[in-house]
């Protein structure tokens, strides 16, 4: 957010980093939940309340209310950040329905109730609570005796509650990171670890490994199933091919920063394609298309990809520099110059040269006047290709999102937070999850 507004993408104030994380597609739902419990910077604190504000609550129940507002982010782990999204919550939602506020003999109910809902939801489905210790709707209720400044809250609206939440575990909303999730789930063997906040889906396509661009082979026989992402390739194989789900064999996965593509033809390869490492010349690997069509839609979106993860690295050679520079101008060490990536993917092959994007980081359309819009990758694959959006369904399983929630919590623990006769205290609150978390 810090060089967004620096290098105005994003205006510098808290309203306009709000509006970013709520309509900017492609941000980590992880992420924007550990930015807005930032207990540290006040800033964050400021977007937060904003964030809050652009999100209507009215005419909601407490709990459809607060899974509306947490389908913005993921939820942290730490109590205390916790407690002050709850906060934030808790305010709005009192703002958007002052007809059910008056239920209430005061405000911090609301916040109690928001707090007490997060760890039911942890509490009946969480998968380290074993199904005998999970809550019931007595223990539920009898744990929130006393929570509206010392009288009860509505038995019917806790029941309510619970049977909503025991029906339908809360879940964040869906990002690229439940998209890559989805497709790590369908590759088996020793593969690396995909899902990452800053990863995301750019195509999957179909084509055929290349051994030796000089000797003829049987068409077909090395096919391949690429996942291109924006930082890495990875190859894979088909495994098992049923009805309603693929699985595909890992072979290897290649980083595309460093990375040089080249396209060649042949008596044999018509469609060819090869990667070079930048460093030492290299071949990486080499395939071939089925068609012009379909190498040119994926050398499109490799060397887009390979272009931004150059620019990234760029810039994070630039930061290291200065923070060098820094040290080297207190402690009296001499400058050292490091090198900086080579310009991507010259053609030195016979196909017609492709057109270079500009620099792809997703943000050059936010402000007025800006460069080129990134060209989407999703959907512009055909003959055999597909969006990352249908890569991601290939599976018949849905892969539960792991929601951050405040770690397992069980029914005693929530007696002992909720059962005594007077409201607990926020304080009381947080050494509870607190304690809850480190179990």
């Amino acid at each position: 957010m810090r060089y967004l507004i620096e290098h105005r993408f994003v205006e510098n104030s808290a309203r306009a980093g709000a509006k970013f994380l709520i309509q900017r597609k492609g941000l980590s739902k992880q992420m924007i939940g550990e930015y807005l419990g930032n207990l540290q910077n006040q800033f964050n604190q400021d977007v937060l309340e904003c964030f809050v504000d652009e999100i209507d609550l009215s005419g909601l129940q407490i709990d459809v209310a607060l899974r509306t507002f947490q389908g913005f982010f993921r939820m942290p782990g730490e109590a205390q950040k916790i407690e002050r999204l709850m906060e934030a919550f808790a305010r709005r939602y009192c703002e958007c329905n002052p007809d059910v506020i008056k239920k209430f003999r005061t405000t911090d109910t609301v916040f109690l109730l928001a707090f007490a809902i997060i760890m039911l939801n942890t509490d009946l489905h969480s998968p380290n609570v074993k199904q005998e210790r999970r809550m019931k709707l007595p223990d539920f209720i009898k744990n929130l005796k006393g929570i509206d400044d010392g009288d009860d809250v509505d038995a019917d609206l806790l029941a309510g509650i619970f049977e909503r939440i025991r029906q339908s575990e809360f879940k964040p909303g869906v990002d690229h990171v439940t998209q890559v999730m989805k497709v790590e789930q369908t590759i088996v063997g020793k593969k690396p670890q995909l899902a990452q906040s800053s990863r995301r889906l750019v195509c999957y396509c179909r084509l055929y490994e290349v051994n030796d661009p000089t000797k003829k082979e049987k068409i077909g026989l090395h096919q391949r199933e690429i996942f291109l992402f924006n930082d890495i390739m990875v190859v894979t194989k088909i495994f098992a091919k049923k009805k309603t789900s693929i699985t595909y064999s890992f072979r290897q996965s290649i980083p595309l920063v460093g990375t040089q593509v080249y396209l060649f033809e042949t008596a044999h390869y018509k469609h060819g394609v090869r990667l070079i490492s930048s460093l030492d010349g290299k071949p990486l690997i080499t395939f071939n298309a089925r068609n012009e069509h379909d190498r040119t839609k994926f050398v499109e979106d490799l060397k887009e990809a390979v272009y931004e993860m150059n620019e990234m690295e760029a810039m994070r050679i630039d930061e290291e520099i200065q923070k060098h520079n820094r040290h080297s101008s207190d402690s009296g060490v001499v400058d050292i110059e490091l090198l900086k990536p080579c310009d991507p993917t010259p053609n030195r092959f016979s196909a017609p040269e492709l057109k270079k994007s500009q620099l792809t980081n997703s943000l050059t359309d936010i402000t007025d006047g800006a460069i080129a819009q990134r060209r989407g990758s999703e959907g512009s694959l055909d003959s055999g290709m597909v969006s990352a959006s249908s890569a991601s369904n290939m599976a018949k399983e849905e892969i539960q999102n792991q929601t951050k929630s405040p770690k397992t919590t069980s029914g005693s623990r929530l007696s002992a937070l909720f059962g005594k006769k007077s409201r607990p205290s926020k304080s009381q609150l947080r050494q509870s999850t607190t304690e809850s978390s480190e179990a």
